[in-house]
């Protein structure tokens, strides 16, 4: 579990449904704090990174409270960020759905729509498919739930895939920086109980390097 002195530390932007990720953290007894700027941050603690909407939009509102910095250093740093739905978008190098601006670049890739060959957002339940999942990601979920319109491509850091008209990233990981598409907090029991685990393992990984 962690501890105290190293919360989780979900980053407040005003795009996210914080209510639904707090409530789920709260459930696995995990310690969370909730910030929504640099100056406010601990100097530890794996940061969450939530969101839903635009990727433009949410881009400037990290920058705007000084997150998107604090981000950038922590992918550079190893210190452990775990990106939800868009922040999983975030986390790649960018989305058709804001040309040219640039995402984070954790992930290689650009985000793409989602085909017209099918309803798009993306809404619902979608089974996952595991790819070579590092060390300290617990067995995922059969089925996450999806709400969405854009997707990362699968790649070489796809950690678990999905269909939706095309296979895409369900989940990426690349050091200690992971992403996920879908929404593990809403995605029943098994869906928490796979965010409250991966959390804790991150946590008990740090500690072990420390």
């Amino acid at each position: 579990m962690t501890t105290r002195s190293a919360p989780v530390v979900v980053l407040d932007y005003g795009a996210g449904n914080l209510a639904s990720l707090a409530g789920a953290l709260e459930r696995e007894s995990l310690v969370a704090v909730v910030r929504d700027s640099a100056a406010s941050l601990p100097d530890a603690g794996t940061l969450v990174l939530p969101g839903v909407g635009h990727f433009r939009a949410a881009k400037e509102a990290l920058v705007e409270r000084g997150l998107w910095k604090v981000l950038e250093d922590a992918i550079v740093s190893g210190r452990p960020v775990v990106g939800v739905c868009l922040g999983l978008q975030l986390l790649a190098e960018g989305s058709e759905e804001a040309p040219g601006e640039r995402g984070l670049g954790a992930f290689r890739g650009i985000c793409t729509r989602l085909p017209a060959s099918v309803k798009v957002p993306h809404m619902g339940f979608s089974e996952v498919e595991a790819r070579a999942l590092p060390d300290y990601v617990p067995p995922p979920p059969r089925y996450v739930y999806f709400v969405h319109s854009y997707a990362l491509p699968v790649t070489e850091e796809t950690a678990l895939v999905a269909t939706h008209g095309v296979d895409f990233s369900a989940a990426c990981a690349k050091g200690s920086t992971f992403g996920i598409q879908g929404h593990p907090e809403r995605s029943g029991r098994e869906g928490q109980r796979f965010l409250g685990e991966l959390l804790r393992r991150i946590a008990r990984r740090e500690e072990a390097r420390s």
